[in-house]
């Protein structure tokens, strides 16, 4: 084994942490500074919860001015489970929490809720140096946060975030992170309940969110957790009309993670939500179109990955064994590609390489495409790392 290549001395790939909206402020034009089933929305922080100051540092001080304490908007927002979005019809920027939503506009000493009710903010809201600063009684006004300035750039809150944030255009995400309760609504408005994701033990977390159509949306949760990080585990979640309508789940428990692409999103219409072993393609109203039972298809008791979708086939990848598996979806028979494309000195390798160690490679097999029956797929030698083009011809249907 001493001759591995060094690309395969890797450690597991690890999640970032919480994916956040990206913000861009900028001093002028204000717009540039910010560049279901239905169920009633999460209740304003407890007064337990305001007992215990929470200490901030942010990016960029607070300051006084005429007796007011300006604090910057975007940064304090992270803090206080609020999502920011420029609304460009109204020439106005909208901050949406779980339970109110309020607009604002620059030189203005008030904002306005959800609901049309005004709320007067004693001094008007501040662009300095590219950044929007806010007078901190919208915080306890419009939030029941009341926020303490303590010098420079700290600060101080009766709050603890709890939630995994995310939008797609102007719709908003907010995920529990111990519940796994799911909010979600346009920017502006009020959250409502879509449901349950079955989340649990989150800790290097990242979330997206994707439109499908003018009702669906596709919830994207990834996490690793344990230590030292080695529970990776890959949540798809559909939403439809704001209510939760499917969800799918998958988990590895290795720290080898080379080689597992992310499940394709979608085919004709149809999402891809995988569930450990079983693959099924699903409406964007949740609907389910078709599902097939990777390990009675296959043998191979794993979770998988599902790297392609098409009319007559599938390509699926074992979490262990890495090896990419084609299923004929006429006729359901698999075959391991890797035994139909490599010679037998590289099957031999692989074979014998541990595919317990860290390193352990797969096989190094990646779809690219097809032409007519023709399937192409690019190789990566073991030892030397050389590029090499494979085809595979699918079998006519007998």
């Amino acid at each position: 084994m001493n001759t591995r290549s060094k690309a395969f001395r890797r450690t597991a790939a690890l999640l970032a942490a919480s994916t956040l909206t990206t913000l861009l402020f900028a001093a002028a034009p204000f717009e540039a500074a910010f560049a279901s089933s239905a169920s009633t929305p999460p209740a304003v922080p407890s007064a337990a919860e305001s007992a215990v100051l929470n200490d901030l540092t942010l990016e960029h001080p607070g300051f006084q001015e005429n007796g007011t304490t300006y604090v910057p908007l975007k940064d304090i927002s992270t803090f206080l489970d609020l999502q920011l979005l420029w609304n460009s019809g109204k020439s106005s920027l909208e901050v949406t929490g779980l339970y109110q939503a309020v607009s604002l506009k620059a030189g203005q000493p008030k904002a306005y809720t959800a609901a049309g009710k005004v709320i007067m903010l004693g001094a008007e809201t501040l662009i300095r140096g590219g950044v929007t600063y806010v007078p901190d009684k919208l915080f306890s006004k419009a939030f029941g946060v009341p926020v303490v300035w303590k010098g420079d750039n700290r600060f101080a809150v009766p709050y603890a975030a709890r939630y995994i944030k995310t939008s797609t255009g102007r719709e908003l995400f907010w995920l529990n992170r111990e519940q796994g309760v799911l909010y979600t609504g346009q920017s502006g408005r009020v959250p409502l309940r879509a449901g349950i994701i079955r989340v649990a033990d989150l800790d290097w977390v990242s979330m997206s969110a994707r439109r499908i159509n003018s009702a669906s949306y596709a919830v994207e949760i990834e996490n690793a957790s344990g230590e030292p990080h080695i529970n990776n585990t890959r949540w798809r979640a559909l939403v439809s009309d704001g209510s939760l309508v499917d969800q799918a789940k998958t988990h590895y428990r290795n720290p080898r993670m080379i080689g597992m692409k992310r499940d394709i999103f979608a085919f004709q219409g149809n999402v891809v939500m995988v569930d450990g072993q079983t693959l099924t393609l699903v409406n964007p109203d949740g609907h389910i179109f078709k599902t097939y039972d990777l390990l009675e298809i296959t043998g191979i008791n794993d979770a998988f990955a599902v790297e392609a979708v098409d009319t007559d086939f599938l390509l699926v990848r074992p979490f262990q064994k890495g090896t990419l598996i084609l299923i004929d979806r006429r006729s359901g028979q698999s075959v391991q590609l890797y035994k139909q494309l490599l010679s037998a000195d590289d099957q031999a390798w692989l074979e014998a390489y541990p595919d317990t160690e860290i390193d352990y490679p797969g096989d190094n097999l990646e779809y690219t495409g097809r032409s007519g029956d023709t399937l192409s797929f690019e190789w990566t030698s073991f030892t030397g790392g050389q590029k090499v083009h494979f085809t595979y011809t699918l079998s006519p249907l007998s």
